[in-house]
């Protein structure tokens, strides 16, 4: 074993290291199977060789990304070459879109960012570390005290397990008045770095009221939720970029449960989750065994009477996704939730073209039981409940550089206010046709 892979296992299995970990000659290849059939031998190749999948096949485009390290290369390329695969390089180098990544961060940390003419001194086109998000959200609750139209509220929902503050921010009309509700949370997983950056990116268009924000203030409250595996995702950012689950510690040289497989709605292990505490989709020792799921588990309970939508928004793919994820079957109301993610698609489209798939999360995507979309719309009762995959569609993964936020952002600015536009409509429609009904 070179001394690459042995740093790679180390860091995997939790030890710590001073420097971070480097990708130098790291590859991600796309795979494209013939039929069906070639695409489980693929799926076996994976598990064989214990690699790192970052898109999964879905229905209508078999491909599929996959990462894979130096020592691994020879031995994957020449298995894929028996199966008659089709095989690209997809990304040559991961260390150099790290190195892109960092240096652009450096060169945009901190300058002043204007929105309509406010300088609010916080610039929402970079990545910012966890201490950085928190101290945002405060400082919006403090800049909303003077504000008469918006008000901001901040609450520490619970507890990680290193002892991180996981905090989501209320933002209403400020009138006393209550409204229907509509929660969104980002970085559940810790390498995802776009998913915070665009829930903080909606904050400030909220609370400095973008055209859109007046009609969204009027007509629902809003709960944010920027970063939900702190521990994560500040791990990903000092020693191992790629890092996804959170970083419990399982006594056994493994650490982290992914967060996305620990809800206790039809939680089971083996439907695209793993009982190997190892493994990158470890699911847990049973549903809810992490302090972080158990957070957001109690916070939207506690807060789910007038809750209309739940929306968790991740990378890569581009796509709005709903439930359900642990079986192919549709929720009975699935033309309604179709129908309210293509508003929100469709007008995301309008800014720079990205095309965005919509589908149920199994049938677009793959299986996986314990999401907190299911959960919310199976076991909190939520009806528009979303996983939301954002840029790109491969070329960069998880890695998506700095020059590419702001465009996700905007866009995916306008494809949330429409949506939540659309649930308004419906909601009045509704009760039209309720009240057209009790007078029969």
């Amino acid at each position: 074993m070179t001394n690459s892979m042995i740093s790679v296992v180390l860091l995997l299995c939790g030890y710590v290291r001073t420097e971070p970990a480097r990708f130098d000659n790291h590859k991600v290849l796309q795979i494209t199977p013939h039929s069906s059939e070639e695409l489980e031998q693929v799926l076996a190749i994976h598990d064989l060789y214990d690699l790192d999948m970052w898109r999964h096949p879905r229905m209508g485009n078999h491909s599929l990304d996959v990462y894979v390290e130096p020592e691994k290369l020879k031995s994957v390329l020449t298995a894929l070459k028996n199966l008659g695969s089709h095989v690209k390089i997809w990304i040559d180098d991961l260390q150099k879109l790290i190195d892109q990544e960092k240096s652009s961060m450096k060169r945009s940390i901190r300058f002043p960012y204007t929105s309509q003419g406010r300088s609010q001194g916080f610039n929402h086109f970079t990545y910012h570390r966890y201490s950085t998000i928190n101290q945002y959200l405060r400082d919006i609750e403090t800049a909303t005290a003077s504000m008469p139209s918006v008000n901001a509220s901040v609450f520490t929902m619970g507890y990680t397990y290193e002892g991180r503050e996981v905090n989501v921010l209320k933002v209403t009309r400020g009138d006393g008045e209550s409204r229907p509700s509509i929660f969104i949370d980002g970085g559940i997983h810790a390498r995802e770095w776009i998913a915070p950056a665009t829930v903080l990116y909606f904050i400030n268009q909220m609370v400095y009221w973008d055209d859109y924000a007046p009609q969204l203030l009027n007509k629902f409250d809003w709960y944010f939720a920027p970063l939900l595996n702190p521990d994560g995702y500040e791990y990903s950012h000092t020693t191992y970029r790629l890092w996804r689950k959170n970083r419990a510690d399982h006594s056994r040289n493994c650490y982290g449960t992914d967060l996305n497989r620990n809800f206790g709605f039809r939680w089971n292990p083996s439907v695209g989750g793993s009982t190997n505490e190892c493994s990158d989709v470890y699911s847990g020792s049973q549903a809810f065994s992490e302090k972080e799921s158990q957070s957001l588990r109690t916070f939207i309970l506690s807060n789910k009477q007038n809750m209309i939508a739940y929306l968790t928004y991740h990378s890569y793919g581009q796509m709005w996704l709903y439930p359900w994820g642990y079986t192919s079957a549709f929720p009975q109301d699935w033309r309604e939730l179709e129908a309210a993610a293509k508003a929100g698609t469709s007008a995301l489209a309008q800014l720079y073209g990205s095309n965005y798939i919509v589908g149920s999360s199994t049938n677009v995507l793959y299986s996986a039981a314990g999401g907190s979309d299911d959960w919310a719309k199976g076991s909190a009762g939520v009806k528009y409940s979303y996983t939301i995959e954002l840029r790109d569609t491969g070329k960069h993964g998880f890695v998506l550089p700095v020059d590419e936020i702001e465009p996700n952002c905007r866009e995916s600015w306008r494809g949330l206010a429409e949506f939540a536009l659309s649930l308004n409509t419906n909601m009045r429609r509704k009760k039209i046709g309720d009240r057209y009904k009790s007078r029969l």
